[in-house]
């Protein structure tokens, strides 16, 4: 389920949404992040890539699940399931 934060007079309110627009969420053993998918080729909108129990994509709108599979002779498990966060160079 993802939640997007509100900003109110009362305070912070938290509601339950279906579409994140260009943005995709990356879930890991570390801190989660938010990347615009028309900022990187490649990227599926309204996304969320996980890796540690699998490794995959989930689709917000259409609630599916794509899981990526290891290339013959890779590790099928990963040791440090970690995503790294984009930065300039």
């Amino acid at each position: 389920m993802v939640f997007r934060e509100k900003k109110m007079t009362e305070g912070r309110y938290m509601h339950y949404t279906e579409d994140i627009g260009d943005v995709c969420i990356f879930i890991s053993m570390s801190e989660a992040f938010c990347v615009e998918a028309s900022s990187c080729s490649g990227l599926k909108p309204n996304s969320i890539y996980f890796i540690g129990h699998g490794f995959g994509i989930y689709n917000i709108v259409d609630t599916t699940i794509h899981h990526f599979q290891a290339p013959e002779g890779a590790p099928t498990s990963f040791k440090d399931p970690y995503w790294l966060p984009p930065s300039r160079i």
